[in-house]
């Protein structure tokens, strides 16, 4: 059995997470049309000083224009197991759905 994470390991992961997602929203729709083919895979260093990597991968909405972004952070040790996730859609407009 694992041992759960620290509150403050969870805060940390997460600013990390809430971070990017900042860098990310000022990124243009034109731009996501690019990563729909080519994913982004890049390493941060959160506060704890711990590596980890940040995986950004987008795809059409079905049905619309729309661009679905999706971000993954996970120990860089760890790739396969995701540790957290946030996603948000961008529309053609370059506005953000809910």
């Amino acid at each position: 059995m694992t041992r759960n994470p620290f509150v403050w390991e969870i805060q940390v992961r997460r600013e990390a997470l809430d971070d990017e997602m900042m860098r990310l929203r000022e990124v243009p729709y034109s731009l996501w049309r690019q990563v729909i083919v080519a994913p982004i895979r890049k390493t941060v260093t959160a506060r704890d000083g711990k590596a980890y990597v940040l995986r950004v991968t987008a795809e059409y909405v079905r049905g619309s224009e729309d661009i679905r972004v999706t971000m993954s952070l996970a120990r860089q040790a760890l790739f396969r197991r995701k540790l957290m996730r946030q996603t948000f859609v961008i529309a053609p407009d370059n506005t953000f759905k809910a």
